[in-house]
Order: structure tokens, then C-alpha cells, then sequence
């Protein structure tokens, strides 16, 4: 009787299936899919064997969902921004205070560093940036804020909320061992835009965004090494 009664236990027993729904498609990106998935859809209604329905019908799939197959095998989540790191290491012949002093006075940095059209300081710490990073084809600006200053020693910076990127970055001073140059350090960290697809991009172009900044630092190496210095009386 006991061994029915635990039988009829074991047999009524409640089970659950867990169900995994993967999302690596964050909300706004999905609203979009979806808007894409009516335009092209509708366009391909006449004919839905063609690329542009099915191209909708996945869009469709991607918003409704949540879920993009292309992201996954990238390993890209935009439901978890990333920053992107930008570094660079490099050594200036020139003492690390006079470093320091140059690069603080933001007005030098235009003629420095090739990309950079202009720099409107508008306060001690807030400044307006404009630069033409991507060539020809379009500027970018921003406003920048200066939210860690140690004299001689690290400058760091954070972009204002409404910029197109949003980064923060710094730039540290250290003497060489012998004390006549510079070991200038550069970190930059920003979020692409636009969810997943801005993130693949940035792992596109995160080589050519490398090699940009060597080539600026490179130019302002030039620059600072080969300028005639000025002291505070303007004679040499």
C-alpha cells in the first residue's frame, strides 16, 4: 500500500520546462527593426520571394523578437553597451611639465594634431571640438569637459550627454628615468551608436581609429619637439 501511494506521488508530481529566450537586441533597435520590416515588406508585398520581402520579414523577426542570428555570431549583445578602448604609449623629448603646459592650453592642439580643425575654449574646464577624423566626407563636434586635472601629471576629459559619441578619455605625463623626456600615455574609451550595429562597426574601424592616433600623437611629437620654446618673460 505504501509503495502504491508513493508511485502515485512520484507520477503526480509537478514538473516545469525552463524556456530560454536569448535577446542580444536592445529596445530602441528593435523598434526600428521593426519600422524597417513594414517599409520593406510593404515595398516587396508583389513579390515575396524576392530579397527585399524576405530582408523585411527577417527585420520583422529581429524586432519582434529580440534576437539576431548576424549578432550572435559576432558575439555582439547590444543589450550591454561596451566601451570601446583606444591606447597608446609613446615617448616625447621634451620634459614632462613642458608636456603638461602645451597640451593643457587646448588652443595648441588644433595646429598639433592634423585632424583636429578647431578648438573653442569656452571656460577653464568646458571646450567645443571640431574634427574631421572620419576625412573628408563628414566633421564631428562636441563639447568636452575637463573632470580631472593634475598639474605636470594627467589631464582626464568626458564628452557632454548629447554628443554623436560618447567618450571619455585622459592623457597622463610621466618623466623618463633620466628626467629630460616624456612617457605621454593616451587612453580613450567611448560607446559606438545605434545599439549592435555601431559596436560591429567599431570593431571594423577599431584599426584604423588605432593607427589614426599614432599618427596624431606622432604629429604632435613633431610639433612640441621641434618648437622653439617661449618663457615668461617671450625670450628664449
Amino acid at each position: 500500500m505504501k509503495t502504491h501511494e508513493t508511485n502515485l506521488k512520484l507520477r503526480s508530481g509537478k514538473f516545469s520546462i525552463e524556456k530560454h529566450h536569448y535577446e542580444n537586441i536592445g529596445l530602441t533597435e528593435r523598434m526600428v527593426s521593426v519600422l524597417l520590416s513594414g517599409i520593406l515588406m510593404t515595398r516587396g508585398i508583389r513579390r515575396p520571394l524576392k530579397a527585399q520581402f524576405l530582408y523585411g520579414a527577417y527585420m520583422a523577426y529581429r524586432g519582434f523578437t529580440g534576437r539576431c542570428f548576424f549578432y550572435e555570431k559576432l558575439g555582439i549583445d547590444s543589450n550591454k553597451p561596451r566601451a570601446i578602448n583606444i591606447r597608446g604609449e609613446f615617448e616625447i623629448d621634451r620634459p614632462a611639465n613642458e608636456v603638461y603646459a602645451y597640451w593643457r592650453d587646448l588652443n595648441n592642439l588644433p595646429g598639433s594634431i592634423k585632424h583636429l580643425l578647431n578648438v573653442e575654449v569656452i571656460d577653464e574646464n568646458l571646450s567645443h571640438w571640431k574634427t574631421n577624423v572620419m576625412g573628408s566626407l563628414f566633421s564631428i563636434d562636441w563639447d568636452a569637459e575637463i573632470i580631472k586635472d593634475e598639474p605636470n601629471r594627467l589631464i582626464g576629459w568626458r564628452s557632454s550627454p548629447s554628443s554623436l559619441i560618447s567618450h571619455v578619455g585622459r592623457v597622463k605625463f610621466t618623466e623618463t628615468a633620466d628626467k629630460t623626456g616624456t612617457i605621454l600615455k593616451v587612453v580613450l574609451s567611448y560607446h559606438p551608436p545605434i545599439g549592435g550595429v555601431g559596436l560591429g562597426l567599431a570593431r571594423l574601424l577599431n584599426p584604423y581609429f588605432e593607427s589614426l592616433l599614432k599618427k596624431e600623437i606622432r604629429s604632435f611629437k613633431h610639433t612640441i619637439e621641434n618648437r622653439v620654446p617661449i618663457y615668461a618673460n617671450g625670450t628664449l
